[in-house]
């Protein structure tokens, strides 16, 4: 059974889901030790077979087996999963009893019984079966010997883990299938021989069936039990997966062609919920506001802010459209609505297709990129004003300088993005920084927006090598 640290991957899950995923689990690892000794043991006989001479129908029948369970261990991880592994290790068991059972046909066949052999069978195996006096006699065809068969199988299952309706049919399969091939194909009516068989068939089944029923049991005791005593965490679990999907809902489309305008964006947070925002509208004819924002930190407070935020920005948006305008009253509005000192940077960017002129003001945010058309320079928009947040009037500490205004003409490219980007941690530590993310655009400056944005999400993802997303990631592409 599963510790409790182990068990809270399974209380996610409902009660009969968390139970399949631990028996797949287990039932995983079984069948990967099961298949190593049935390789291992058939190899064994294979080469004794070999070092004494006695190559026959057995010793190829050995070594094919060998040779396919090698091939399964070899292969084990692309062959089974965890999603598919009892319905796998079902249809291995079935195929492999048929191929025992078909090998027996083959070989009465193939090699035939001397007289000697029948006539000692015929003497062993006519008996009185009742008082009557009724007797069997077995026919001149060799019997598949399936008592050996039988057995092998019926303790095979109890490696394995099955719900209790599987066990019933491959118990049944595994009994009644030899029993019908000793009937029609070689007419073997003997009963005598096959009471070891049965008997160990039943005894193996009561066990598989007695034992799936306990840990049945035990597993539902031990899931009501961290399930209530962790039921806070699974409900503020459900409803922070619930607040992602809302929050990512709350974000404009990832692919957007407004005006002359080509714009692709996505944001990927490292929690449940994230602290960065993206939003671009419609403002007039021609001119197309871009806004961009990073709360500091990430998480339910980052995000609380941030929800706040967007449903400003909405607003003022209808009263002015200047950017020191309207970064002076997001700045009233993070500065009133909490306590803590949080800051946001952020960057709202004014396009003018008519104009061909982009007018943006940076609020202590990292510095946009933009990537010219006719000779793919690559130009840095250093110049920021101060952090919103970090005073009380916003106005008196930013200039006429901290706005900027450069041509954007067509076939230009603008980047936003947020600090997730540069802080992108490998596994040694080492940031994915600014000249990485330089040298990427200069050299896929000619990408469309919606493919260099994803190219610069897989360049990150390769770079990080698996290790852990620390910051939310936004980026925003837009090209004329």
């Amino acid at each position: 059974m599963a510790t409790p640290f182990e068990f809270d991957k399974y209380i996610e899950h409902s009660k009969e889901d968390a139970y399949r995923f631990h028996q797949d689990e287990k039932n995983l690892s079984s069948l990967r030790t099961f298949v190593l000794i049935f390789s291992i043991i058939t190899g064994f006989i294979t080469i004794t077979t070999l070092f004494d001479g006695s190559i026959d129908y057995d010793s190829y029948s050995y070594f094919s087996a060998f040779l396919i369970s090698l091939l399964i261990r070899i292969f084990y991880d692309r062959i089974f999963g965890p999603g598919n592994i009892r319905r796998r290790i079902f249809l291995l068991i079935i195929t492999s009893l048929l191929a025992f059972l078909l090998s027996g046909i083959l070989q009465s066949f193939i090699q035939p019984e001397t007289q000697a052999e029948k006539e000692a069978k015929v003497e062993k195996k006519e008996k009185v079966l009742n008082e009557k006096g009724i007797t069997v006699s077995v026919d001149e065809k060799k019997s598949t010997d399936s008592v050996p068969i039988v057995i092998f199988f019926s303790l095979s299952l109890l490696f394995f883990r099955f719900p209790k309706s599987d066990i019933v049919q491959l118990y049944a399969l595994v009994l009644g299938l030899p029993v019908l091939t000793d009937l029609i194909f070689f007419r073997d009516f003997g009963v005598a021989d096959k009471i070891p068989m049965t008997i160990t068939a039943v005894l193996c089944f009561i066990i598989a069936y007695s034992s799936e029923r306990k840990r049945h049991r035990k597993f539902f005791r031990q899931y009501a039990e961290y399930f209530k005593r962790h039921s806070d965490t699974v409900r503020m679990k459900k409803e922070l997966d619930y607040a992602r999907e809302i929050q990512l809902s709350m974000l404009p489309e990832n692919n957007k062609v407004i005006g002359s305008l080509n714009i692709a964006a996505t944001s990927i947070p490292a929690s449940e919920v994230g602290g960065d925002y993206y939003d671009y509208f419609r403002i007039s004819d021609g001119i197309t506001g871009i806004f961009i924002c990073d709360v500091s930190g990430h998480g339910v407070a980052s995000a609380l802010l941030l929800s706040g935020l967007r449903s400003c920005m909405h607003l003022i948006l209808e009263d002015t459209t200047n950017p020191k305008e309207v970064f002076e009253k997001l700045n009233r509005m993070v500065r009133r609505t909490q306590n803590r000192k949080m800051f946001v940077t952020a960057v709202f960017a004014l396009i003018n297709e008519k104009e061909e002129k982009c007018t943006l003001f940076n609020a202590g945010h990292l510095p946009p990129y933009r990537i010219s058309g006719e000779s793919h320079e690559l130009f840095k928009i250093k110049r920021h004003g101060i952090t919103l947040g970090a005073v009380d009037r916003f106005s008196n500490n930013v200039d006429g300088n901290d706005l900027v205004s450069f041509d954007f003409k067509k076939g230009d490219m603008l980047l936003l993005y947020t600090d997730g980007i540069i802080e992108a941690m490998n596994s040694v530590r080492e940031e994915y920084g600014f000249e990485r993310l330089e040298s990427f655009l200069y050299a896929n400056a000619q990408k469309s927006p919606s493919v260099l944005l994803g190219d610069i999400i897989k360049d990150v993802n390769k770079f990080m090598d698996g290790a852990e997303q620390i910051d939310d990631i936004s980026i925003m592409v837009l090209t004329r």
